[in-house]
């Protein structure tokens, strides 16, 4: 099956089991099926099927279908599993599609993509591309729209030292080009309102923040795998900066538990998705060095200004706890259960 630890996917269908009735004979319709959020939510939803029976079937849509059955060689022999081949750009080949879709999960391009240097691109996917899934894909049938947003449409956060509240204003900072993709998540978001509020379908902007776990690309902009890479490879844990940025990263599971449990409200909403186990950069270098058994951080300092200032990127959970939610991965766990998984891959 899906090479997500089979703990983890039994943890998380147990979890919305409690909530079944949200679950039971819907039909899913997932953007960004390949991306680490997109890959753990079609998983999830897959082995609640699987477990519980629910007559849950799930739609990915894809640029190649052929190429996404190459990475998940599973796929193809799941019953509940369905592919749509088209490009979230354009959806002219889509005009005969005859589904309708209870749920739509909006995942394309989530903070994992480098969209820094493709400013049309970004547009095109995230604001282009929301406007052509609402046109294709919703009808009455449609009940909740959840868009994977970002703790980006706050902007800086960095004086924060307690998270960001849904509540906040945006600070984003629109002359930097830095911001672009926390603007177009932002619009994205005021859309999928207006679209809501027009043709009473709910709306979860889910404000994604930083997380941990299985897929999680450790190549990209996240310290937290760029540290797990450099032990797998047996290289120093470099810390490019002078460590004081404070994060918190959330265990996938509890992650993908979050979101789903999101379903099960009446009314749209705006929630953030994160820890509040809070951490900051150094720290966390050596807490992986103790974990992994990797004596050596290395701290290469380029920051010129402010370098005695921490900065923060948290989000505020108050909202999510207050939906009876707990994370069932503390970070250390987490991190252990990365490397594990990674680990594991290249034997």
């Amino acid at each position: 099956m899906f090479f997500i630890p089979e703990i983890d996917l039994d943890n998380i269908a147990n979890h919305l089991a409690s909530f079944k009735n949200i679950f039971k004979n819907k039909t899913f319709l997932v953007t960004g099926g390949t991306g680490f959020i997109g890959k753990w939510l079609v998983a999830a939803l897959n082995r609640l099927e699987l477990n519980k029976k629910l007559n849950i079937n799930i739609y990915i849509l894809t640029r190649d279908i052929k190429s996404f059955k190459s990475q998940f060689s599973e796929c193809p022999h799941i019953d509940n599993i369905h592919f749509i081949e088209g490009d979230i750009r354009s959806l002219h080949n889509l005009d005969n599609l005859k589904v309708e879709f209870n749920y739509i999960i909006l995942g394309a391009n989530d903070a994992t993509y480098d969209f820094s240097l493709n400013a049309k691109l970004l547009s095109e996917t995230l604001i282009g591309g929301t406007f052509n899934l609402l046109d294709k894909f919703t009808s009455p049938k449609t009940e909740a729209i959840i868009h994977l947003s970002s703790g980006a449409v706050y902007g800086d956060i960095s004086q924060h030292k307690n998270g960001a509240k849904e509540t906040d204003q945006s600070l984003i900072d629109i002359n930097n080009f830095g911001s672009m993709y926390g603007l177009s998540k932002a619009l994205t978001e005021s859309i999928l309102k207006q679209y809501g509020d027009q043709n009473n379908i709910r709306i979860i902007n889910a404000r994604c923040f930083a997380f941990v776990g299985p897929y999680l690309p450790l190549n990209k902009h996240f310290a937290i795998g760029n540290f797990i890479n450099n032990c797998l490879n047996s290289e120093p844990i470099l810390i490019k900066g002078n460590g004081l940025p404070v994060r918190s990263y959330m265990y996938a599971a509890d992650m993908t538990k979050a979101i789903l449990q999101c379903l099960n409200t009446r009314n749209s909403m705006t929630i953030n998705i994160g820890s509040d186990e809070k951490i900051s950069i150094k720290n966390l270098a050596i807490l992986i060095s103790q974990i992994l058994k990797n004596p050596n951080v290395v701290i290469k300092d380029q920051t010129n200004h402010h370098p005695e200032k921490a900065n923060y990127y948290l989000p505020d959970v108050s909202l999510l706890k207050s939906m009876d939610y707990k994370e069932s991965n503390n970070l250390k766990t987490s991190i252990q259960k990365t490397y594990d998984f990674y680990n594991d891959k290249r034997i």
